[in-house]
């Protein structure tokens, strides 16, 4: 492969990365479970026990889950950051 092929591919993996939505991850999970959140399972913020990456709609989320997919676009922030869970003003 020479560079200019090289430099192509790695310019299409990141715009691809960063055209795609960002999803709920076990760390994501791990990180809202460790600042002390009661987080038991993906229901805390998605309305499937075991929702899927590749079938994902913003319908799929529960009330904080469309809460934090908010807060993500107020903030054009690329990810859900899980310290925003503490100012969740619906409660835990």
């Amino acid at each position: 492969m020479n560079r200019t092929s090289v430099l192509a591919a790695v310019g299409v993996a990141v715009l691809w990365t960063a055209a795609s939505p960002a999803h709920a991850t076990p760390q994501l999970f791990s990180e809202a479970k460790s600042s002390g959140m009661p987080v038991k399972n993906c229901q805390y913020c998605h309305v499937s026990a075991l929702p899927k990456k590749e079938t994902f709609k913003p319908e799929d989320l529960n009330p904080r889950g469309k809460w934090l997919l908010g807060e993500k676009d107020k903030t054009k922030s690329p990810d859900v950051n899980a310290d925003w869970l503490k100012n969740y003003p619906g409660g835990e």
